[in-house]
């Protein structure tokens, strides 16, 4: 029998109950509406803003929605088949999107609408910019470029597209684990320990903890024994050892790709649609932010590192600094002592 909670969130628009066969539908449903809709527009013999340019943000708005959730999943779904669909429909969703935004039929619809000075001056100054901004998208996507450069391009594209899909994978599937005593997890609440899984290793009881945000995050802030928060770094910072190899072959790529279309850089390439629009204005924004924060930095520091020095003298071990391991702790320590605030009552 189907309870009426469950025809709710059946019927929601934020659906998260899907079943693999569902997401796979979902896809080929949007890839085949943007289909649709891209060769209608390509077929207009006049095009103007309402045919041709209204379509495509239409087309947009319709879909990003459901695109996002479903590809979504896999990052949060405890079902495997689950996260392998959302990840399957996230890719064909991409290679879909990038085969649309290269479409020479399509641009040239968009680009008779951009040419017709008289019919742009009519619009509003808001349908204008929009105008403006997808064909501006078109050229960023290779329609500026030969038949030959255009096809370079889109395999290039296709390959990191590919490359993203496979480092979230390994991201997502990857998790680190490690084991401790209960003595090591010194500083964690009660709760920290409520039906965590065990394993008993050479007689000794130890506590399961995994890198994901719920076990990681609180060992971090709380865990007062140094080696423990080091050991749960490491094994963060070091999972996915195959996704390197990946990242220096995106890297390479996107680099590649930026320069196809006449940037210097990938950063060039991207800042352009920001508020930044160059590299070098992104650099002096940072070097001003850093300029105006070094002084609270270093009384922050500071103050962190005369917590840490206190707990080594009263353990009568050597300080030998501070450490990337150390800087929740201690943060969250300034935090309880100084600022009254304990995250723990406030859950």
């Amino acid at each position: 029998m189907v309870t009426w909670l469950q025809q709710v969130v059946k019927g929601a628009a934020l659906n998260f109950r899907r079943t693999p066969a569902e997401i796979s539908a979902a896809a080929a449903r949007l890839t085949a509406r943007e289909k649709q809709v891209h060769d209608k527009v390509a077929a207009q013999t006049q095009p103007t803003f309402a045919n041709t340019i209204a379509p495509l943000a239409r087309l947009e708005n319709a879909s990003g929605g459901e695109a996002a959730l479903i590809s979504f999943l896999q990052n949060v779904s405890t079902d495997k088949q689950v996260r392998d669909a959302s990840s399957e429909a996230e890719k064909a969703l991409a290679l879909s999107r990038m085969t649309s935004q290269m479409r020479s039929d399509v641009y040239r619809s968009v680009k008779k609408v951009l040419d017709d000075t008289q019919g742009l001056k009519e619009l509003a100054p808001e349908d204008r910019a929009l105008a403006e901004s997808m064909a501006r998208q078109y050229r960023r996507s290779g329609l500026g470029l030969s038949a030959d450069q255009r096809a370079k391009l889109e395999h290039t594209r296709k390959r990191l597209i590919e490359l993203g899909i496979e480092f979230s994978r390994n991201t997502n599937e990857a998790d680190g684990v490690e084991l401790f005593t209960r003595a090591e997890l010194a500083g964690l609440p009660d709760s920290y320990f409520c039906e965590r899984a065990t394993e008993t290793v050479d007689g000794v009881e130890k506590f399961v903890v995994t890198t994901k945000y719920p076990d990681l995050v609180p060992v971090m802030q709380m865990a007062k024994s140094e080696a423990t928060r080091r050991r749960m770094l490491l094994a963060e910072e070091t999972r996915c050892p195959e996704n390197i190899r990946l990242l220096q072959e995106a890297v390479a790529l996107r680099l590649d790709a930026a320069r196809q279309l006449g940037y210097k850089t990938h950063a060039e390439f991207v800042l352009e649609e920001n508020m930044a629009k160059t590299p070098n204005s992104v650099l002096e924004f940072e070097k001003d932010l850093r300029r105006r924060l070094d002084v609270l930095t270093d009384s922050e520091i500071t103050e962190i590192e005369q917590l840490k020095q206190a707990d080594k003298k009263a353990a009568n071990e050597t300080y030998t600094g501070l450490y990337n391991w150390d800087f929740r702790y201690y943060s969250n320590l300034v935090k309880e002592r100084k600022h009254k605030v304990n995250e723990e009552r406030v859950k």
